[in-house]
């Protein structure tokens, strides 16, 4: 019977039938859900709302088009929608999805993407594809698992089965609403597909996985098959990044987690999934390459200053000196151990100068240090150079110099004189301890004014620029 084939169309479609049955496997549908799921298909996906979503994904198939006779659409019911009933097969032919036996043959109007009955691609063979009935049902109830974005069909896959299930479980609820609804003409188009989509990982790594976890990765699927452009856009959450969004959930880190993540929220009532954006989510998707851009925005607090940003875009007003409680230590270094992929010794080194360096500006109140550390303008000679003089001033006070040459090398440098490639990420980690540990020892809030509300015109081009 129906199974997983790890194509998306026929996976989510395959899961979509199986919450349709209320059953927790696709192996565990039997012949009667089929039956029923094929009877509502062909009740409900010729009238609207749903038609009217359909007109992008089957063009000119028996759901959509008005010029079909009824004849030739209850003939495209049985010949397409009900082919898993057909015991026969085409000679010599395999479903392109599952291997099983093909017995029909389908085009663009059957399948999003697919070339049209008379077109030939590549290969010089008859045109269409063959599949068989299961998999064919499968790929006509993927919408029932989608959500409308954009006027596209937005879908989850994942390598873990179970996110695939309950991501397309939950659009399938959604949309059985909608249908029950008498005087809805069409679909609610929501917005902001990756947001969409990351809400729904979350969601469904907190309420159905239970720590259970195999470092999955999920891709977002954003299709139309509309007119002469069709089209299709793959975004991938990487295994990196889903098992630092389930730690960063976790009791030991969601109480500031969860208050960064709230504050991405565009600034517009009633913001939520579907009608708003979260700038966070979004950023998610340039991870890792872009983690030094993401590190100073959300765990340093630094908000842009570029003139072409959105005023509802949150960014716009993080300032550090209002939101000191969301810098956290404990928080970044997780972010580098699961993202980065930074090594443990460098991660330790780096925590270890940060406590140096604030207990240094404690003893000494040190207002014009912490200032020039925080701005650090100029490059990484001047940077290199406030901490080389600053480590003498201590070997003059009779004390040991603020950074060791050994931990220089490990944090800021390749070897002797030559600058890590990432020394402005460096920077700001140490920064991000410091900030943390002045401000438990209310150091910060006493000297609120040495950080500046404007982000530094050079800051602003880094985090534009990653």
């Amino acid at each position: 019977m129906l199974r997983y084939t790890r194509h998306p169309l026929v996976d989510v479609g395959a899961a979509a039938i199986t919450a349709f049955a209320d059953k927790a496997r696709p192996q565990d549908v039997t012949r009667e859900d089929l039956e029923n799921v094929a009877g509502f298909i062909e009740e409900s996906y010729t009238k609207n709302p749903i038609k009217s979503f359909l007109t992008s994904l089957f063009p000119n198939s028996g759901y959509v088009n008005p010029t079909i006779k009824p004849e030739k659409v209850a003939a495209f019911m049985e010949r397409y929608l009900y082919a898993f009933r057909d015991e026969g097969g085409l000679s010599d032919m395999r479903c392109a999805y599952c291997g099983r036996q093909a017995n029909v043959q389908v085009y663009r109007q059957h399948v999003p993407l697919l070339t049209g009955e008379h077109t030939l691609n590549f290969y010089p063979t008859t045109p269409g594809l063959p599949v068989c009935g299961l998999c064919l049902l499968c790929i006509q109830a993927f919408p029932l698992g989608a959500a409308k974005t954009g006027g596209r069909a937005l879908i989850i896959h994942s390598d873990n089965e179970e996110i695939t299930f309950h991501a397309a479980a939950n659009f399938l609820k959604d949309n059985l609403n909608y249908l029950q609804l008498q005087d809805l003409t069409k679909y609610p188009n929501q917005k902001f597909p990756r947001t969409i989509f990351v809400d729904q990982v979350l969601k469904i790594v907190e309420q159905y996985l239970d720590g259970r976890w195999e470092s999955p990765s999920v891709t977002l699927y954003h299709l139309w098959n509309h007119g002469t452009n069709p089209d299709i856009s793959i975004l991938h959450l990487p295994a990196q990044v889903m098992d630092f969004l389930r730690i960063a959930n976790s009791a030991r880190f969601a109480e500031v987690w969860r208050k960064i993540v709230r504050r991405g929220w565009q600034q517009v009532e009633g913001a939520r999934a579907g009608v708003a954006q979260n700038f966070l989510y979004e950023d998610l998707f340039d991870l890792p390459e872009r983690a030094g851009r993401f590190i100073r925005i959300y765990f340093l607090r630094q908000g842009y200053s570029a003139p072409k940003r959105s005023k509802d875009d949150p960014r716009r007003t993080y300032a550090l000196e209002r939101e000191l409680d969301l810098v956290s230590w404990k928080l970044t270094a997780m972010f580098l151990r699961e993202v980065v992929g930074m090594e443990r010794v460098r991660v330790d080194a780096i925590r270890k100068l940060g406590d140096r360096i604030s207990a240094y500006v404690l003893a000494s109140n040190d207002r014009k240090f912490f200032t020039n550390f925080y701005m650090s303008q100029g490059g990484y000679g001047p940077f290199r150079g406030l901490l080389i003089k600053a480590s003498n001033a201590e070997i003059k006070r009779g004390r040991p110099p603020l950074v060791g040459f050994d931990e220089f090398i490990t944090v800021f440098e390749d070897g002797e004189d030559l600058p890590r490639t990432d020394w402005r990420l460096a920077r700001d980690l140490v920064l991000i301890r410091m900030i943390e540990r002045l401000h438990e020892d209310g150091w910060m809030n006493a000297n609120q004014d040495l950080v500046p509300e404007d982000t530094p015109e050079e800051m602003a081009t880094e985090a534009e620029g990653g």
